[in-house]
């Protein structure tokens, strides 16, 4: 019913929409500079058309954070969902210092490795955090980019940086209004 790479505990989900997702994630083993061996990492995918939609949830939880509602926007466009390093379901590999940098260099080979094109980028609490971290690092890789309730890494807030310095590329803050 689930895949065998999901702990016991997956088998105590009641709700008909966690249980719908847990039934769909993927693990792929996807190759960083981070460490020799790749990082087995846990996805769901669904939908088919538009620009890539890739939801990264809170450092406190999983992709299951998304399991209303990733169905709702798969109706409308592609859409990603991933458990950052060392949360959720990926892999957390010993030796890893889990640093912001890291975190941030394995979402962009998770990119480059299994969408290859530019996002609507979506963080939810420090999944904000990542996601602008990553929007200000890979701007080639991010169209939109969506903050929920979201933290920063930094004390002072590169929020304004991102925002006051848009002409460096093609990127916009955007609020979710339109899916």
């Amino acid at each position: 019913m689930f895949p065998a790479f999901l702990p016991s505990a997956v088998g105590q989900l009641t709700e008909a929409t966690s249980l719908a997702l847990a039934q769909i994630i993927q693990q792929q083993a996807i190759a960083t500079p981070l460490q020799v061996n790749p990082i087995l990492t846990t996805y769901a995918c669904q939908g088919q058309a538009g620009v890539p939609l890739l939801l990264l949830p809170g450092f406190d939880s999983s992709l299951l954070e998304f399991r209303r509602l990733l169905p709702l926007l798969a109706e409308q466009t592609e859409t990603w969902t991933v458990d950052l390093l060392g949360f959720g379901f990926t892999e957390r590999p010993l030796g890893l210092a889990y640093s912001p940098t890291q975190i941030k260099t394995h979402l962009h080979c998770f990119w480059q490795q299994m969408i290859q094109r530019p996002v609507t980028l979506v963080g939810a609490s420090m999944g904000g955090a990542a996601a602008l971290d990553f929007a200000l690092t890979y701007p080639e890789a991010v169209a939109q980019l969506v903050l929920i309730d979201s933290s920063g890494f930094a004390p002072s807030p590169i929020a304004s940086k991102f925002i006051m310095n848009r002409r460096q590329s093609n990127n916009t803050c955007t609020y979710f209004m339109h899916y």
